[in-house]
């Protein structure tokens, strides 16, 4: 996939179309990036507020009449970390205009539809609607209760924030789910317009729409941004513990939780990046992994267990669920695993075959046009933008000598266990 066209549309607004008639759909997305603030919370209602409402589609009803009108186009918004960053994204998929009966096209009404939704949201122009606001305030808070009571998300969520409590990254659950609870339609107002003005928004459409069409119609939604202050985005990396703290956390449930949080020992999220992710996955990652084929189906010390590379922070996470009474084992054999990683006693056959998993899953990143989007909207503040091709070849290129490098300059950080409240529970 090479008709891939960057362009930087204006002060913190640029743009990546994928061309191409591959697919019957063409995928649009924006994503807006600003540091972790105080204004996190508000951030956590507003992309649900505007994912339901605008000025213009002011009701649950006319907001999905006009998505109808648009070929049934799918709509959604989501919110996530990116390193000590918030990324809030907002998309839209519908069928490609080829496909439309007697030569219609829509994708212009799509692209007109997402800016309108963020330049002109429901308020009076100093608040946001008090209905909708406390609606979607209400929706906000059964999410983060929904994510609460799922424990496996649970712990890791209180991992981060443990082992990161000094920098932003580690998210304050209870202070965050607070902070929605006293949450104002003024303080959503302020919010708002200080994401419009502070962001760096990254624009990806991927299909047979035009290009010239998107960056016409977002240079005029650029030009409409008032006050313009784009915040710098920057993680901060730290390369090594200097020990190894413990949390243990009692809940009414039946399958402990074990995650222990790992220093990879990067710099930046370039530094090393395909050797550690190589190093990564032979860990942990697919049925060929020492932990999957060792911890998991050798010993039978936990009903999963895997690890994780989390680029834009150079931590690696490893999630195992296990009865309690096992948790010295486990724990001490994952790490014992870590240890054969940087001994170099991996077999070549998982060598092999975490490289042709994870050069195949790069391969397969153009195979529908979110996941294009997905994938190339991270790329935009690289020097360079790079294929899924590109990157196999890279991880293809791995040898045994560089993941025993990456594994050597790892530390164990933290390890958090979420246990129930008793040995029978």
């Amino acid at each position: 996939m090479r008709n891939i066209k960057y362009k930087q549309i204006a002060n913190g607004v640029r743009s990546l179309c994928v061309n191409t008639e591959k697919f019957k759909t063409n995928f649009i997305n924006v994503d807006m990036y600003v540091p972790v603030s105080e204004e996190l919370a508000a951030q956590y209602v507003l992309i649900s507020l505007l994912g339901h409402t605008s000025s213009k589609y002011t009701t649950f009803k006319s907001f999905n009449s006009k998505l109808e009108s648009l070929y049934g186009a799918d709509f959604s918004t989501s919110i996530s970390n990116y390193g000590d960053n918030i990324r809030l994204s907002f998309s839209i998929e519908l069928p490609d205009d080829r496909f439309l009966l007697n030569g219609e096209k829509i994708s212009g009404d799509a692209v007109d539809f997402l800016t309108d939704i963020l330049l002109n949201p429901f308020t009076d122009g100093e608040k946001f609607d008090e209905d909708a606001s406390i609606r979607e305030i209400r929706f906000t808070l059964e999410d983060l209760e929904a994510k609460k009571n799922d424990k496996r998300a649970y712990a890791l969520s209180r991992l981060k924030q443990l082992m990161c409590q000094n920098e932003k990254y580690g998210v304050d659950s209870e202070k965050l789910e607070n902070n929605v609870k006293n949450m104002t339609p003024k303080k959503l107002f302020t919010a708002y317009k200080n994401l419009l003005s502070e962001a760096e928004i990254v624009v990806t459409a991927c299909g047979s729409i035009s290009e010239d069409m998107l960056n016409e119609k977002f240079t005029e939604f650029a030009g409409k941004l008032q006050n313009r202050n784009v915040k710098k985005l920057f993680s901060e990396f730290v390369t090594s513990a200097s020990e190894i703290r413990s949390f243990t956390e009692i809940m009414k449930m039946n399958q402990a939780k074990l995650v222990i949080g790992l220093r990879s020992g990067m710099k930046d999220s370039f530094d090393d990046y395909y050797s550690y992710k190589i190093m990564t996955d032979v860990f942990g990652g697919g049925p060929y992994s020492r932990l999957f084929t060792n911890v998991r189906e050798k010993m039978s010390l936990c009903y999963y267990c895997g690890a994780r590379l989390i680029r834009q922070k150079g931590i690696i996470f490893i999630q195992s669920g296990i009865e309690q009474n096992n948790f010295e084992k486990a724990k001490n054999e994952i790490l014992n695993q870590l240890e054969i990683m940087k001994k170099g006693e991996f077999t070549d056959e998982e060598l092999e075959s975490s490289k042709k998993a994870l050069s195949d899953a790069y391969l397969g990143v153009e195979d529908n046009p979110a996941a294009v989007c997905t994938y190339f909207a991270s790329q935009c503040f690289s020097d360079e933008i790079v294929t899924g091709e590109e990157e196999a070849k890279e991880l293809l290129a791995v040898t045994r000598e560089d993941v025993i490098r990456c594994a050597k300059r790892v530390f164990v950080d933290s390890i958090y266990l979420l246990k129930g409240e008793d040995n029978n529970e």
